[in-house]
C-alpha cells in the first residue's frame, strides 16, 4: 500500500505539472485565436479523435497486463511486436480512409471546407499515434515509473515550444502542423525510453509465439477496445452532435467548458499508470488483500478528486480571467455556467476509469466493464434527446453527460459488488458529491472578501464531511500538517 501511495503521489505531481503546462498552452492558444478558429480546431480534433479511437483495440491495457508478467526482456519485445502488428491492421486503413475522405466529411457532413486540411494532417498523425500507447505499456509494465513521470513533464514543455510559434505564424493550419510534429517527437522519445533500459536482441516472434501472445492479449483486449470506443464517443459526443446544427462559436462555448472539466481526469490518468500493473499483480496473488487495499486506496482518491474538483470549479471564473484576460472572458462567459455540471460528470467518469484499471481489467470482468460503458453512452444520448425538449442544447448536453456518467458508474459499482462481493462506494460518498456540487455552483460570484470567506467556510465543511465519512482519517490531517511545518 505504501509503494502504491508513493508512486501515485509522484504520478500526481508529474501529471499536475504536465496539466498546468497544458493549461498554460491552451489559454495561450485561445488568446491567439478567434472564437471561430478555436471552435474549428475543436471540431476537427473531435472528429479525428472519434475515428482514431478505433485503432485502440484495447491493446494498451492488455499489453501492460501481459508485460508486467513477462519472464524476460525478449518476451517483452515479442509482446510489443505482436501488439503493434495487430494495431496497424486497423490503423493503416483508418489513416488512409480519413485522409482521402476528409473532403466528404468536411464539406458534405459538416458543411465546412476549412476542415479538410486539418483532418488530412490528423490522418497522417494517426500513423505515429499508433505506436505511443503500446510503448507506454512497455514502460508501465516494466514499472519504470520514474522515467515515465519525468517524461510527462518534459514532453509537455516540448508541446508548448512546438504549438505556440506555429499557431502564431499559421493560425489553424499551424495548430495541426504542430500536432503532427508533436506526435513524431513523442513516438521517437517513447521508443528510446521503452527499450534503451532493456537487454533485448530485437528478434521477431515465431509464428507459434505470435499465436500464443495474440491469444493471451486478445482474451481481454477486445472488451477494453469496445469500452475505449464507447468512452471516447461519450467524451466527443457534445462537440460532434452540437457541431451538426450549431455554429462553431457555440461549439467553442461548450468545448471550452468541456476542456476545463476534463482536466480532473489527470488524477485518474495518473492513478492508471500505477494501478493497472500493481493491482493486476495483487489480484492474482491475494484476492482478499486486493479488496482491502483497493477500498482504502479508493477512499483516498475520492477525497483528492472531489476536493480538487470543488476548488477548481469554485475559482473557475478567476482562473479563466487570469489566463485569458477580462476582455477574452466575455467571449467565454457562458462556458462558466456549464463547468459545474460537466465537472461533476467527469468526476463520475474518473471513478469509472479508476475502477476499470484497478478492478475490472485485473479481474478480467470484461462483460461487466463493457455493460457499464455502454450504459454511460446510451443513457447520455437518451437524456440529451429528452432534455432538448425542455432545455437549451448546451444545458441539455452538459447534464446528459453528467447523468450518463452517474448511471455508468453506479452500474459498474453494483456489478462489482455482485461479482467480487465487496462494496467501495456508498450513500455517504453520494451525499458528499452533492455538497461539493453545491459549492461549485458558486463559481459565478464576483471576486470579493465575501467569496473568499464563503470558500473558507464551505471548504472546511467539505473536509469535515470527509472525516465524518471515514474517507479522510484524522491521522492523515495530522501527517499533512506535520509535513507542511517541516517544509517551513
Amino acid at each position: 500500500m505504501r509503494d502504491i501511495g508513493k508512486w501515485q503521489f509522484i504520478s500526481f505531481v508529474s501529471r499536475g505539472l504536465a496539466m498546468a503546462i497544458g493549461l498554460v498552452q491552451t489559454f495561450i492558444i485561445v488568446r491567439l485565436l478567434s472564437k471561430g478558429e478555436w471552435g474549428l480546431i475543436q471540431l476537427a480534433v473531435s472528429v479525428g479523435g472519434a475515428l482514431g479511437i478505433y485503432q485502440h483495440l484495447g491493446l494498451a491495457s492488455a499489453s501492460t497486463r501481459e508485460i508486467s508478467a513477462a519472464k524476460s526482456d525478449d518476451d517483452i519485445f515479442k509482446i510489443f511486436i505482436t501488439s503493434i502488428v495487430i494495431r496497424y491492421f486497423v490503423t493503416l486503413p483508418l489513416a488512409v480512409g480519413l485522409f482521402f475522405f476528409a473532403h466528404d466529411l468536411a464539406v458534405n457532413l459538416y458543411k465546412n471546407q476549412l476542415l479538410v486540411l486539418p483532418l488530412q494532417i490528423y490522418a497522417i498523425s494517426l500513423l505515429f499515434q499508433g505506436f505511443q500507447s503500446i510503448l507506454n505499456s512497455v514502460i508501465s509494465g516494466t514499472k519504470k515509473f520514474r522515467n515515465l513521470f519525468i517524461y510527462q513533464v518534459v514532453i509537455a514543455v516540448i508541446s508548448i515550444l512546438l504549438y505556440i510559434p506555429l499557431i502564431f505564424t499559421y493560425r489553424v493550419t499551424g495548430y495541426f502542423i504542430a500536432f503532427l510534429a508533436f506526435n513524431v517527437v513523442n513516438t521517437v522519445a517513447l521508443w528510446l525510453l521503452a527499450f534503451r533500459p532493456l537487454n533485448i536482441k530485437f528478434r521477431l516472434p515465431s509464428y507459434p509465439e505470435f499465436k500464443l501472445v495474440f491469444k493471451d492479449i486478445f482474451t481481454i483486449s477486445m472488451g477494453i477496445y469496445l469500452v475505449k470506443i464507447l468512452a471516447t464517443n461519450w467524451e466527443k459526443l457534445g462537440t460532434n452532435v452540437l457541431g451538426l446544427s450549431h455554429s462553431t462559436e457555440l461549439v467553442a462555448t461548450f468545448a471550452f467548458a468541456l476542456l476545463f472539466a476534463k482536466k480532473i481526469l489527470s488524477i485518474s490518468d495518473a492513478v492508471t499508470d500505477v494501478n493497472l500493473p500493481v493491482f493486476s499483480d495483487h489480484f492474482v496473488k491475494d484476492p482478499i488483500e486486493f479488496r482491502k487495499i483497493f477500498k482504502a486506496n479508493f477512499s483516498k482518491l475520492f477525497v483528492i478528486i472531489i476536493f480538487t474538483a470543488t476548488v477548481a470549479c469554485f475559482w473557475s471564473k478567476e482562473l479563466v480571467m487570469l489566463a485569458l484576460g477580462a476582455k477574452k472572458l466575455i467571449d467565454y462567459q457562458d462556458s462558466l455556467y456549464l463547468i459545474p455540471p460537466l465537472l461533476l460528470g467527469f468526476v463520475f467518469y474518473s471513478f469509472i476509469d479508476i475502477v476499470k484499471s484497478s478492478v475490472l481489467v485485473p479481474a478480467k470482468m470484461t462483460w461487466q466493464m463493457t455493460l457499464g460503458f455502454f450504459a454511460l453512452l446510451l443513457s447520455t444520448v437518451v437524456i440529451f434527446v429528452l432534455g432538448t425538449t425542455f432545455f437549451p442544447s448546451l444545458d441539455a448536453m452538459a447534464w446528459a453527460m453528467t447523468l450518463g456518467a452517474a448511471v455508468g458508474f453506479m452500474l459498474v459499482a453494483y456489478l462489482i459488488k455482485l461479482e467480487l462481493n465487496f462494496e467501495f462506494y456508498n450513500i455517504d460518498h453520494f451525499v458528499i458529491m452533492l455538497e461539493a456540487y453545491f459549492i461549485s455552483t458558486l463559481n459565478y460570484l464576483a471576486f470579493n472578501p465575501i467569496k473568499v470567506l464563503l470558500f473558507i467556510v464551505l471548504s472546511s465543511l467539505l473536509l469535515a464531511s470527509f472525516v465524518i465519512s471515514g474517507d479522510l482519517k484524522k491521522e492523515d490531517l495530522v501527517t499533512i500538517s506535520q509535513k507542511i511545518r517541516r517544509k517551513r
